[in-house]
């Protein structure tokens, strides 16, 4: 029979069909387009099925407007959609897709169960388990401090260990694994045993024929003479009568024991039925067979939703029909990511002395169950092969360390001394910066310009000023550290040169804060803000440590207090390991894989330093304050600035002027006519000038016309000059 389906409306059964596949090709024999239809009919209910999975429909739901006409409407709308598909969705919120990001290492929060992707479920009773059982675990889950051991126990006493495949030899091997449970099973049922015999006990105890008879016999004197020398005062027939007393206790003699049968009777029965109440909790049927992976999967994470799973037990090399074990027994096992170590990181990469011994952190195989079963399954395997009874024992052991110095005040070290040193500074920015600013304020800065002191001079003053007094503070310090024995193995000289450093980049720092102000007052009291401001970064570069490449650091020693904060983390793992800091080492890193290291961070701040510099520089010429003359922000382009334009003759040349006659190429270009114009008078030669200025202009406000117009003149030494004019010509202005 032909199958018939229709492509773009033309029916596979007409004639034209069968010479398609010649039209296509003439060397070729033509397609099998009926093999085609079956495949295609066969992979439609898959594909369908798989369409409709919730974690597609999800992916599809996200993804939907890059399939739209036109795509994303807005730039922040296309980051969004890629940072839900590549950086997953944030806790509390957001879309529920399946990140392609890895799991986030975050143990602390799984041991105390703190995940906000999984909501807490609200306790239902569980048909399943007795009353107390609900109870008792209401009350558990009810209370902060016990949440948190039963959360990791719950798995282990009431969960379920899934196994695959289904055969007869995988159940061999789990029955004999099964051992530990069958104990529990059978002493369960033994204190259930006791509901029948309790009674039975009581009665034979308190109306039995026997126990009468024992009574009158003991109260015989002829056999309390004879127990009497036999035990002497140890056992005597008033002691034995006496405990098994059965009468009212408020008749019992004053000379008798207030302790009978009855009282152990009662704590017997109390035992057993408390034992009973909570063995009847626990879920000793442990193991439940699946037919494959796939359903071993879905079924661990419905449990995984109730906090009843333990693990799955994968045999790979089974099948359904294995019913004789392979000479090697492979087996996987696999558990909730949350209870087991995580893989996506052989080792730490911060080193730190000490073996891995931390409860929480280190030993998640234990607490989480996995050892246990692991030994379990070990023993059933062993059992299985060997065909023998005797019980193999197991010793484990940590893996032994050496000797090494705990030191925790190195650790407290490298994570305060950046802060404290970039605290303890703030005040001496906050000063420096005042000064540099009140200096403008108060144009004294001008005035210094204007008796001959260079720009230049006066930044190198601020700088010497500023480094004799930062250094000397560091050397106190470094005193202080070494001699103090805070640092036990550092060079004492790489450490003066690294705080060396470090102030030498605030200083420059200080002087690029002081280009932003121009009120002393309001500097004082950002610039401390913005330097602390600065270091900040760096909490969140310790805190992202696993995933900042040498790139990102170099990048973020930009800023001077981050790169201290980096010099000061490779010093403190230096001393945590016993080497410290030498000259052989400092650029080297303490971490298998960096590349950076504490040279690269003293690099980093002298780097820094030069840029603040240069900024500080650029944005002082720009941006001189108010008393300031500014030059164009592209003054750096300009060749007046590189190679001088027609100011004022030096002293030197000035002097030479003196024995030469007058040219005319000394006459002003302006006005050639020199001597004969009556307005202007040619400058004699020999002249030393003092004060030069050219092309002065100053406009008020809002009358847009200008006071002074293109004013040039020149004051020389050894003369007097005097501004004449009428009111308003703009004599007090020009001055």
């Amino acid at each position: 029979m032909m199958c018939q389906f229709r492509v773009r409306g033309w029916d596979v059964s007409h004639p034209i069909w069968p010479e398609l596949p010649t039209l296509l090709d003439s060397s070729s024999q033509g397609i099998n387009l009926r093999s085609w239809g079956r495949i295609l009919s066969d992979m439609s209910p898959r594909i369908q099925e798989f369409i409709h999975r919730p974690s597609v429909q999800d992916l599809l739901w996200v993804t939907r407007p890059l399939m739209q006409t036109g795509g994303p409407e807005t730039f922040t709308q296309l980051t969004g959609v890629l940072s839900d598909l590549l950086c997953g969705y944030p806790e509390g919120g957001g879309s529920q897709v399946f990140s392609f990001n890895w799991y986030e290492d975050n143990n602390y929060k799984a041991f105390l169960g703190i995940d906000a992707k999984r909501k807490d479920p609200i306790y239902s009773y569980d048909k399943r388990t007795t009353t107390f059982c609900n109870a008792l675990i209401q009350s558990l889950e009810s209370n902060p401090l016990s949440k948190i051991a039963w959360r990791a126990a719950k798995p282990l006493l009431m969960g379920k260990i899934l196994f695959t495949p289904d055969s007869p030899a995988a159940r061999r091997i789990l029955k004999n694994a099964n051992s530990t449970f069958e104990e529990l099973e059978r002493i369960r049922k033994l204190v259930k045993a006791w509901e029948e015999v309790g009674p039975q006990i009581w009665y034979f105890f308190d109306k039995s024929t026997q126990m009468t008879m024992i009574r009158d016999t003991l109260a015989n004197p002829t056999v309390k003479g004879f127990l009497k020398r036999q035990f002497g005062e140890e056992i005597t027939a008033e002691a034995v009568l006496s405990f098994l007393y059965r009468g009212p206790r408020e008749n019992r003699a004053d000379d008798m024991a207030n302790f009978d049968w009855r009282d152990i009777f009662n704590i017997t029965d109390r035992a057993l039925y408390l034992a009973n109440q909570y063995l009847e909790c626990l879920v000793l049927d442990k193991f439940e067979s699946y037919k494959d992976e796939i359903q071993l999967t879905q079924r661990a994470l419905s449990l995984l939703e109730e906090n009843r799973f333990w693990a799955g037990v994968v045999f790979p090399d089974m099948y359904p029909w294995t019913s004789s074990l392979p000479p090697h027994v492979k087996y996987k096992i696999r558990m909730d990511i949350d209870v087991v170590e995580k893989t996506n990181k052989i080792k730490d990469r911060y080193w730190d002395p000490g073996p891995r011994a931390d409860p929480v952190e280190d030993f998640r195989y234990i607490w989480g169950g996995f050892a246990y079963l692991q030994d379990m399954i070990e023993q059933g395997v062993t059992r299985s092969q060997a065909q023998a009874e005797v019980p193999v024992g197991i010793y484990l052991q940590q893996m032994p360390y050496p000797c090494f110095v705990d030191d925790s005040f190195m650790i407290i070290l490298n994570r305060c001394f950046p802060i404290f040193m970039v605290l303890a500074w703030i005040y001496s920015v906050s000063m420096t910066v005042k000064s540099i600013v009140l200096e403008k304020e108060l144009r004294l800065k001008e005035t210094l310009k204007n008796q001959g002191v260079s720009n230049t001079v006066i930044w190198c003053t601020w700088f010497l000023d500023s480094f004799s007094v930062m250094s000397m503070s560091i050397f106190l310090l470094t005193v202080f550290i070494m001699h103090g024995r805070i640092l036990h193995y550092s060079d004492p000289f790489i450490l003066f040169l690294f705080l060396l450093s470090f102030a030498t980049a605030t200083i420059m720092q200080c002087f690029l804060l002081s280009t932003l102000f121009s009120r002393a007052s309001l500097a004082a009291a950002c610039s401390g803000v913005l330097y602390f401001t600065l270091y900040l970064p760096h909490i969140l570069c310790f805190a992202w440590q696993d995933r900042m490449t040498a790139e990102l650091k170099m990048a973020m020693s930009l800023l001077s207090p981050v790169a201290f904060g980096f010099g000061t983390e490779y010093l403190a793992r230096f001393e945590e390991q016993g080497l410290g800091l030498q000259w052989s080492n400092i650029g080297n890193s303490p971490m298998e894989g960096d590349e950076f290291s504490f040279l690269m961070s003293m690099k980093m701040m002298l780097l820094d330093a030069a840029l603040y510099g240069l900024l500080a520089w650029y944005l002082d010429q720009v941006f001189p304050g108010d008393y300031g003359t500014p030059l164009p922000w592209y003054f750096l382009l300009q060749e007046s600035y590189w190679l001088g334009g027609e100011g004022c003759s030096t002293r030197e040349a000035r002097a030479l002027e003196k024995t030469e006659p007058i040219t005319e190429e000394m006459e002003d270009p302006e006005h050639p006519e020199g001597v004969s114009d009556s307005f202007f008078e040619r400058e004699l030669p020999g002249l030393v000038p003092g004060v030069c200025v050219k092309n002065l202009v100053k406009i008020f406000e809002p009358y847009g016309r200008p006071a002074v117009d293109r004013l040039s003149i020149n004051f020389y030494e050894n003369q007097i000059t005097a501004f004449l004019g009428h009111n308003g010509a703009g004599k007090t202005t020009t001055l």
